[in-house]
């Protein structure tokens, strides 16, 4: 089972500097959570989002799970150095000491997820491949056998339609207090010709006020029924 954690506000830390951290964090820098990462060594990457500030880097030599005592909270670990017994005492302090999420690159059976192979497409979908830790080498070249077909069949339309639903769908939980009756009109939004054609034209402005003049007609067509 895929699941897709809400790390917004969350606190992470990445354990290891090397192409898998690197990876991870590119994962998690569209998650808006803060990011630790501590490491001997990182790649470039890794550095460049540290100068830009995006996360707290730390160089430093590990030998043991010491280095954790500094963090008082956490909600995820990734453990991903190339140490297999570092790695797994770094999971157990963190389901014991801080009773969140753990994850070692290469002990799947101790981790409490698995790591889908993740293909994102502008930081709005995120479709993930996962053998549930049996392969990840196969999820891998799935992921690159997929990726150029599933991004070409998801159009700057459907992009920009996820957008709009983000926006309306706060404004429609404020005024119809039913979900049946918000999945319905979120349902003839996504079909609407007229706002689809401005979206289409990249009228956004537009579209958005065509879909706040749709929120109100279907509140006054309905709001009788809940």
């Amino acid at each position: 089972m895929i699941v897709d954690l809400n790390l917004i506000g969350k606190r992470v830390l990445v354990v290891g500097g090397g192409n898998e951290s690197s990876r991870k964090v590119e994962a998690l820098l569209s998650q808006q959570c803060e990011i630790f990462v501590v490491a001997e060594k990182a790649e470039q990457s890794i550095k460049h989002h540290a100068d830009d500030g995006k996360i707290t880097l730390e160089l430093r030599k590990i030998e043991n799970v010491d280095f954790l005592k500094k963090y008082k909270q956490l909600d995820l670990i990734l453990a991903t150095t190339d140490d297999q017994v570092l790695n797994r005492e770094i999971i157990l302090v963190g389901k014991k000491t801080y009773g969140c999420y753990v994850y070692a690159a290469d002990d799947p059976q101790l981790s409490d997820f698995s790591h889908p192979s993740i293909i994102n497409i502008k930081d709005t979908i995120q479709v993930g491949i996962s053998t549930g830790g049996r392969s990840p080498l196969m999820g891998k070249s799935l992921r690159k056998h997929l990726e150029p077909i599933v991004k070409k069949s998801i159009s700057d339309l459907i992009l920009r339609q996820i957008d709009l639903q983000e926006l309306v769908r706060g404004e429609a939980k404020k005024k119809i207090p039913s979900v049946e009756h918000r999945k319905k009109f979120l349902t003839e939004l996504m079909v609407d010709a007229s706002v689809n054609q401005c979206l289409e034209e990249k009228k956004i402005s537009t579209a958005r006020e065509l879909a706040c003049e749709r929120l109100d007609a279907f509140i006054k067509r309905n709001s009788n029924t809940w």
